[in-house]
């Protein structure tokens, strides 16, 4: 893949100068053509991690910057998947408390714990070319099975972004039902994805390259794998960055010494919350916390939420919030310690905690 990239590409070369060094000397270039002499910046996702690095690189520009659902500089490829696997194993307890919380659910009735019990028992007959795939519960005569790590991908996917929990659960039910021919449908990269890697692999070094240190990295992971999920996007990444063919800077913590406000959600599957509470603890003196009590992935595509409300004062005054505690938002001010991660359990679900219901 790389190969044909790098053929492809004009002017030769240019794939070793696409990191986030360089986007961000793209970014003051506009500011400075635009006239400005500081800029405001609310940077969701990796554009957190490209906000963070513009801050470090031109603190003197820095006017009102929002970092939500950060992307850390400065944390180990082993600690990165790692809490990939803690959040995406927190993503299925949510969905066995919204389960308890909704009639409609096929284990209501069974009790807490039954979701994450009836996945397990999924990937227990993947594991043994027992989960039958042809569209019908009648197995008898069911040739096609789902391996092991297709049913994997698909929950952990399933419970990335904004999850649709009555959709995952219907997914669960009817393949506990003796169908799941629904995970065998496959799904391409988006273009999205596809430019992505190549910034990626420039901010992002991989210090062990070989198989072992793979495994390593991916060892970290399964140690905190409650229900056997095994994904981990950042996992991904060191298999991807083993091989690509240029140096890369080192990627140390930042010092952040601007005023900023830091968002990030108890439950956020795609960026987990302890990657924020990182940046925050270590690298932020300066910076006030909003934590919301729910899932999706990026706060400020929650219209209705507090922290939104939050994070668009902040944006229009500069002034960190107060300290504040919630049902479903808690803000902590500069210097503060974060309390543990709510239960999964005793954080509302549905439409007022920012869940989404295709069904």
């Amino acid at each position: 893949m790389w190969q044909s990239w790098l053929n492809m590409s004009t002017p030769a070369g240019i794939l070793d100068h696409v990191g986030t060094r360089e986007v961000v000397q793209d970014y003051d270039l506009i500011r400075g053509a635009l006239g400005y002499k500081r800029i405001n910046f609310l940077g969701a996702s990796t554009g957190s991690y490209r906000a963070a690095q513009y801050a470090a690189t031109f603190p003197s520009r820095v006017d009102k910057f929002v970092l939500d659902a950060v992307v850390p500089h400065g944390m180990s490829m082993p600690d990165q998947v790692k809490y990939d696997l803690i959040a995406v194993n927190r993503g299925l307890d949510r969905a066995d408390a919204y389960c308890q919380n909704n009639a409609t659910c096929y284990w209501h009735h069974a009790g807490r714990g039954s979701v994450q019990k009836a996945y397990q028992d999924l990937v227990a007959r993947a594991a043994n070319d027992t989960l039958a795939a042809c569209g019908t519960s009648d197995t008898a005569n069911c040739t096609t099975f789902v391996p092991k790590w297709v049913l994997q991908a698909t929950i952990s996917g399933l419970l990335q972004g904004q999850p649709d929990f009555p959709n995952v659960l219907e997914v669960l039910a009817v393949a506990h039902q003796g169908d799941a021919s629904i995970f065998l449908t496959s799904s391409t990269l988006t273009i999205d994805q596809v430019w992505g890697l190549p910034i990626l692999c420039n901010d992002y070094p991989i210090v062990d390259k070989t198989l072992k240190g793979f495994q390593k990295v991916a060892k970290a992971g399964r140690e905190v794998d409650r229900y056997d999920i095994d994904q981990s996007s950042w996992l991904g990444i060191q298999l991807i960055g083993s091989v690509w063919p240029y140096a890369v800077p080192p990627n140390p913590p930042l010092e952040l010494n601007s005023t900023m406000l830091l968002v990030t959600a108890d439950f956020d599957i795609s960026q987990p919350t302890e990657k924020t509470t990182f940046v925050w603890e270590h690298q932020t003196p300066y910076a006030a916390l909003v934590v919301r009590h729910g899932e999706d992935h990026v706060s400020f595509n929650n219209p209705t939420q507090a922290s939104t409300r939050i994070t668009k004062e902040f944006l229009r005054s500069g002034v960190l919030p107060l300290k504040e505690d919630s049902t479903f938002v808690t803000v902590y001010e500069p210097g503060q310690c974060r309390r543990p991660i709510a239960d999964p359990y005793c954080v509302p679900t549905g439409f007022q905690a920012g869940d989404v219901d295709s069904l």
